[in-house]
Protein backbone atom coordinates (compact mmCIF):
# COMPACT_ATOMS: atom_id res chain seq x y z
CA UNK A 1 0.00 0.00 0.00
CA UNK A 2 2.73 2.39 1.18
CA UNK A 3 4.44 1.46 -2.51
CA UNK A 4 1.45 2.75 -4.21
CA UNK A 5 1.24 5.74 -2.79
CA UNK A 6 4.96 6.54 -2.90
CA UNK A 7 4.57 5.78 -6.31
CA UNK A 8 1.63 8.12 -6.93
CA UNK A 9 2.79 10.86 -5.51
CA UNK A 10 6.31 10.35 -7.35
CA UNK A 11 4.87 10.24 -10.80
CA UNK A 12 2.43 13.12 -9.87
CA UNK A 13 5.82 15.10 -8.71
CA UNK A 14 7.31 14.70 -12.15
CA UNK A 15 4.19 15.99 -14.14
CA UNK A 16 4.66 18.86 -11.69
CA UNK A 17 8.38 18.68 -12.57
CA UNK A 18 7.80 18.56 -16.20
CA UNK A 19 4.60 21.29 -16.56
CA UNK A 20 6.66 23.86 -14.96
CA UNK A 21 9.67 23.08 -17.06
CA UNK A 22 6.97 23.33 -20.10
CA UNK A 23 5.90 26.77 -18.78
CA UNK A 24 8.97 28.36 -18.06
CA UNK A 25 9.88 27.71 -21.77
CA UNK A 26 6.64 28.70 -23.11
CA UNK A 27 7.05 32.36 -21.10
CA UNK A 28 10.57 33.13 -21.53
CA UNK A 29 10.07 32.41 -25.14
CA UNK A 30 7.09 34.76 -25.47
CA UNK A 31 9.31 37.28 -23.75
CA UNK A 32 11.80 37.16 -25.91
CA UNK A 33 9.27 37.63 -29.03
CA UNK A 34 7.77 40.48 -27.27
CA UNK A 35 11.36 41.72 -26.81
CA UNK A 36 11.96 41.75 -30.18
CA UNK A 37 8.71 43.06 -31.15
CA UNK A 38 8.98 46.10 -29.13
CA UNK A 39 12.68 46.32 -30.19
CA UNK A 40 14.53 46.09 -26.52
CA UNK A 41 16.11 43.54 -27.75
CA UNK A 42 17.22 40.13 -30.01
CA UNK A 43 17.86 37.22 -30.80
CA UNK A 44 20.10 36.56 -33.44
CA UNK A 45 21.31 33.48 -35.41
CA UNK A 46 24.95 33.33 -36.23
CA UNK A 47 24.56 30.37 -38.94
CA UNK A 48 21.05 31.98 -40.70
CA UNK A 49 21.09 34.93 -42.87
CA UNK A 50 19.69 38.24 -42.28
CA UNK A 51 16.46 37.48 -44.90
CA UNK A 52 15.94 34.28 -42.67
CA UNK A 53 15.54 35.97 -39.58
CA UNK A 54 12.91 37.99 -40.60
CA UNK A 55 10.25 36.03 -40.82
CA UNK A 56 7.98 35.72 -38.58
CA UNK A 57 7.75 32.12 -38.05
CA UNK A 58 11.78 32.04 -37.55
CA UNK A 59 11.15 34.59 -34.81
CA UNK A 60 8.68 32.04 -33.05
CA UNK A 61 11.36 28.76 -33.50
CA UNK A 62 14.53 30.69 -32.68
CA UNK A 63 12.74 32.13 -29.62
CA UNK A 64 11.35 28.99 -28.13
CA UNK A 65 14.85 27.13 -29.50
CA UNK A 66 17.19 30.02 -27.65
CA UNK A 67 14.64 29.39 -24.29
CA UNK A 68 15.01 25.63 -24.73
CA UNK A 69 18.83 25.93 -24.74
CA UNK A 70 19.35 28.44 -22.17
CA UNK A 71 16.42 26.71 -19.61
CA UNK A 72 18.23 23.43 -19.80
CA UNK A 73 21.94 24.62 -19.57
CA UNK A 74 22.98 23.09 -22.71
CA UNK A 75 24.00 26.91 -24.52
CA UNK A 76 24.86 25.82 -27.96
CA UNK A 77 26.79 29.49 -28.78
CA UNK A 78 24.64 29.49 -32.18
CA UNK A 79 21.70 31.93 -30.83
CA UNK A 80 23.53 35.15 -28.87
CA UNK A 81 21.07 37.77 -27.14
CA UNK A 82 21.28 41.55 -26.88
CA UNK A 83 19.89 44.09 -25.65
CA UNK A 84 17.50 43.52 -22.59
CA UNK A 85 17.14 39.57 -23.71
CA UNK A 86 20.63 39.24 -21.90
CA UNK A 87 18.88 39.83 -18.74
CA UNK A 88 16.11 37.99 -19.46
CA UNK A 89 18.68 34.95 -20.49
CA UNK A 90 20.40 35.06 -17.14
CA UNK A 91 17.24 35.25 -15.58
CA UNK A 92 16.33 32.24 -17.30
CA UNK A 93 19.34 30.70 -16.59
CA UNK A 94 18.93 30.71 -13.47
CA UNK A 95 15.78 29.64 -12.97
CA UNK A 96 16.72 26.66 -14.95
CA UNK A 97 20.11 25.91 -12.30
CA UNK A 98 17.09 26.38 -9.51
CA UNK A 99 14.34 24.39 -10.39
CA UNK A 100 15.89 20.90 -10.37
CA UNK A 101 17.08 21.61 -6.84
CA UNK A 102 13.88 22.40 -5.52
CA UNK A 103 12.36 19.34 -7.25
CA UNK A 104 14.94 17.24 -6.24
CA UNK A 105 14.66 18.02 -2.55
CA UNK A 106 11.23 17.53 -2.93
CA UNK A 107 11.65 14.01 -3.46
CA UNK A 108 13.66 13.51 -0.37
CA UNK A 109 12.53 12.11 2.37
CA UNK A 110 11.07 14.24 5.23
CA UNK A 111 11.97 13.28 8.67
CA UNK A 112 9.68 14.29 11.33
CA UNK A 113 11.79 14.87 14.32
CA UNK A 114 10.24 14.80 18.19
CA UNK A 115 11.02 17.29 20.71
CA UNK A 116 11.75 14.97 23.14
CA UNK A 117 14.28 13.20 20.77
CA UNK A 118 16.79 15.85 21.12
CA UNK A 119 16.01 17.11 24.77
CA UNK A 120 17.82 20.56 25.81
CA UNK A 121 19.77 20.86 29.10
Amino acid sequence: MFSYIHRKKTIYRALVFIFIYFNALFTFAVIYILLDMMNLGSLNDHYASPMHQEQPLDLITRSLYFSAITLLSVGYGDVTPFGLARAFAIIEALFGYLLPVIIVIQFLPHQNHDENEYPMN
